[in-house]
């Protein structure tokens, strides 16, 4: 599919295979690229995006970003914005309706309700955007199906061009430079569209948020049933202060406060690894300084920091920096 239909006619494919997916009473899934995409090249997260986005979450619908970029340059730029939105607004809950595909596939992360943190399922030392949502989706179970897959680079095999043709991804959109696409066997809908760049998916996302947000309650009160239901006991919290104090009692959440921005890295006896963000306090008493916290996952065995703040981040060629050593818990 070569010539793009119009614009109208797109938004009819998306309206089309939405109405096929309610029939069989599966949940969306969105997968899209990040820059060109949903930012502008390397744009931060802004007022205008995260609006959009939180009321498609809202609706129950899932989307999962699927981007060549790194899990540090993927939070510093997306997830440490929303982060800091869902806890203030007391959203969490929509952290399970976004996935994360970073480095071309090689690392997919999902949020978990019971572990406060995104739980990393996969990790290859190489991969593809379109083998990462497959991944995803196998993952996520048959309640879920993708609805679409956008992106701007479907000229290169090693960015979104492996998607093309894939049947399980039964619609493309490209808001990228047109590509004369022949699929005579794959049962895909290829799509260039008309606009092209972040604006299209941000309409296409308002278009759906009003089409799913008479069938969303239902869903949200479910999920948030299961979020006031976590305990909310604390104790003292882990600081570099008091790094001596081992071993932590087991069996209990951890909490650690540090002074700066950024997120936890931590993994346990299994190896499974974690990514929890730590989260700017908002009682802040006058003249102490500005701390961050993040609630650890019961069960981990070690931990350590990346850091978002600093020179790091001024410069624009990096996008912070880890801490550079490990803090074990002596497990009992």
């Amino acid at each position: 599919m070569g010539a793009h239909p119009p614009e109208h006619d797109a938004e009819q494919f998306l309206c089309d295979r939405l109405r096929t997916l309610e029939q069989d009473n599966r949940l969306p899934l969105l997968s899209t690229d990040l820059d060109d995409t949903f930012l502008p090249f390397g744009a931060m997260l802004g007022d205008k995006e995260l609006q959009v986005l939180t009321a498609y979450l809202e609706t129950g619908a899932h989307i999962a970003f699927n981007t060549l970029a790194p899990k540090e340059w993927f939070y510093l730029r997306v997830m440490e914005r929303m982060a800091s939105a869902f806890h203030r607004k007391h959203r969490a809950r929509l952290f399970s309706r976004v996935h994360w595909i970073v480095s071309g596939g090689e690392e997919i992360f999902v949020y978990e309700h019971s572990h406060h943190s995104y739980r990393r399922i996969y990790f290859a030392p190489q991969g593809s955007k379109g083998e990462g949502v497959l991944h995803l989706m196998k993952h996520l179970g048959d309640s879920i199906a993708i609805l679409a897959l956008y992106g701007d680079r479907f000229d290169d095999p090693g960015n979104d061009g492996n998607a093309i043709g894939n049947e399980e991804i039964p619609l493309v959109f490209n808001v990228g430079a047109d590509q004369n696409v022949q699929q005579p066997a794959a049962k895909q809908i290829f799509v260039n569209t008309v606009k092209k760049g972040p604006r299209v998916l941000l309409r296409h996302l308002v278009l759906l948020a009003d089409k799913l947000k008479d069938s969303s309650p239902q869903v949200i009160s479910d999920e948030e049933s299961v979020v006031t239901s976590e305990s909310s006991e604390k104790r003292k919290p882990w600081r570099f202060e008091l790094t001596t104090d081992f071993p932590w009692p087991q069996g209990k959440p951890m909490e650690v406060e540090v002074e700066g921005s950024g997120f936890v890295w931590s993994w346990d006896k299994h190896g499974t690894s974690y990514m929890t963000p730590l989260i700017r306090s908002i009682e802040l008493q006058p003249g102490h300084k500005t701390t961050y916290t993040a609630k650890l996952p019961e069960g981990v065995t070690g931990f350590t920091f990346f850091w978002t703040g600093g020179d790091d981040t001024k410069t624009g060629q990096s996008a912070g920096h880890w801490e550079g050593r490990d803090f074990m818990i002596a497990v009992s």
